[in-house]
């Protein structure tokens, strides 16, 4: 099952397997590789687009599993009903132990309040524009989930790229499934040490910057 924003004409999650792609692109090449690379023991994660929450959901499980404290904020501005997201059943692709929140329950997390779920991690999701989010926070990873660039071109333009930058520690990261030439560039730009790395099924490529 999937859900779309009919005028952008997007969906929310990949057609080649969502908990997959978001396994691979998100987690193994973004949060577990910076906790492979870093000892600073307290991770700050900002997300853009937090869809149907399986990004946030599968760092928890993360945290949960590696005992590293997590405190993750994203930012949604076509947020998905309780309801919808219960259609999408992902909680049977899940065995969870009875003190591991299921993604339904996850699922339900109130809106514009941070709150710790488990003693390893923290979750602030707000429903907001990026364009219009000024922040002096600073975070350790970016991940960069946002529609796709022919759906909302001007969240991939120069200017996000440069604020993503901005919002980074230095020795951060920015993770997306996104390769498009243009936004490496743009990356690049910024000031960023771009890799191109091999992509998740479906995806021949997809992009992880570095801070330097």
């Amino acid at each position: 099952m999937s859900f779309r924003i009919e005028k952008l004409n997007e969906s929310y999650h990949s057609k080649n397997g969502a908990i997959t792609e978001s396994q691979f692109v998100y987690i193994q090449e973004g949060y577990s590789y910076w906790n492979e690379t870093n000892k600073k023991g307290v991770c700050n994660i900002f997300e853009m687009g937090y869809g149907t929450g399986l990004n946030a959901y599968l760092s928890y499980l993360e945290s949960q599993k590696h005992h590293s404290k997590t405190y993750y904020t994203s930012l949604e501005l076509f947020p998905l009903s309780v309801k919808e997201t219960a259609c999408l059943n992902y909680d049977k692709f899940f065995k969870t132990q009875k003190d591991i929140l299921t993604f339904e329950n996850f699922s339900k997390i109130e809106w514009e309040i941070g709150q710790d779920l488990s003693e390893h991690f923290n979750l602030f999701k707000k429903e907001f524009d990026f364009e219009k989010f000024e922040e002096i926070k600073k975070y350790d990873i970016i991940f960069y989930d946002a529609f796709g660039y022919h759906a909302q071109p001007e969240l991939w333009s120069m200017k996000n790229m440069q604020k993503c930058y901005d919002m980074l520690f230095f020795g951060g990261i920015w993770i997306s499934y996104c390769a498009k030439g243009s936004v490496r560039r743009a990356l690049e730009k910024s000031g960023f040490e771009v890799e191109r790395l091999p992509g998740p099924p479906g995806k021949r490529e997809m992009l992880r910057a570095l801070k330097v």
